[in-house]
């Protein structure tokens, strides 16, 4: 029979134009997560969108006109509760234009994830795989 994991996913939605200093605020916030050691991230861009703003209508202008910009970007990150906990205060802190969403997410234990559970345990500070 299968076995899963409970762990949890952040997911945060945010347009490819909102800048965190120099840098656009999805590559930050992945920075960030790297630098706390955060499980996995994937960021999606996608092809339109809206919430408080319409994303994906704007033209680039002596680039390529058919290219829209201001799309949005969905970043999704996943982890245990107490280490993605870590990542909150920046998100808090940081994020202007954009919403945070968190859930439950069970991962089947694949040889594969296996491995990776005891290899990030290893890499921690605390290194008992159940943190």
């Amino acid at each position: 029979m299968a076995e899963f994991l409970k762990i949890k996913k952040l997911t945060v939605y945010v347009g490819e134009d909102v800048f965190l200093g120099d840098i656009p605020f999805f590559k930050a916030l992945m920075l960030e997560a790297e630098k706390m050691k955060i499980a996995g991230c994937t960021a999606y861009k996608c092809i339109g969108g809206y919430g408080s703003e319409v994303r994906g209508k704007e033209r680039r202008f002596l680039i390529n006109f058919s290219d829209p910009i201001n799309l949005p970007i969905v970043l999704e990150f996943v982890d245990r509760e107490q280490q993605l906990e870590k990542l909150y205060p920046f998100v808090e802190e940081h994020l202007r234009h954009g919403m945070a969403e968190v859930s439950d997410v069970n991962v089947m234990v694949t040889a594969y994830v296996r491995k990776q559970i005891e290899k990030a345990a290893a890499q921690r500070k605390n290194p008992d795989p159940k943190n």
